[in-house]
């Protein structure tokens, strides 16, 4: 098989997650990203998981979900108009 470099310029603290990750699956950096980019050149699209969420975000999704246990949760909205109220007020 004939191959070709590529160098690109990374995060090396994600280069260093990356390989980690890629030899906790028994493969090669190399072989994850060429076949990430045969996928992207075979289907013409590209699909991450979810990311972990950061702090603030987590508070917020606690803090939804501990008013909805408290019955201060809001909507559902049957209009734009209804939820820029409770947003404002």
């Amino acid at each position: 098989m004939k191959t070709s470099a590529l160098s690109i310029k990374i995060d090396p603290k994600v280069k260093y997650e990356a390989q980690k990750v890629a030899d906790q699956l028994g493969f090669s950096l190399s072989a994850i990203i060429n076949a990430s980019l045969k996928n992207l050149a075979r289907s013409k699209t590209i699909s991450y998981s979810l990311l972990e969420p950061t702090t603030f975000l987590k508070n917020a999704i606690n803090s939804a979900r501990a008013d909805r246990v408290r019955g201060k949760s809001v909507g559902p909205f049957h209009s734009s108009k209804e939820m820029m109220k409770s947003l404002l007020s």
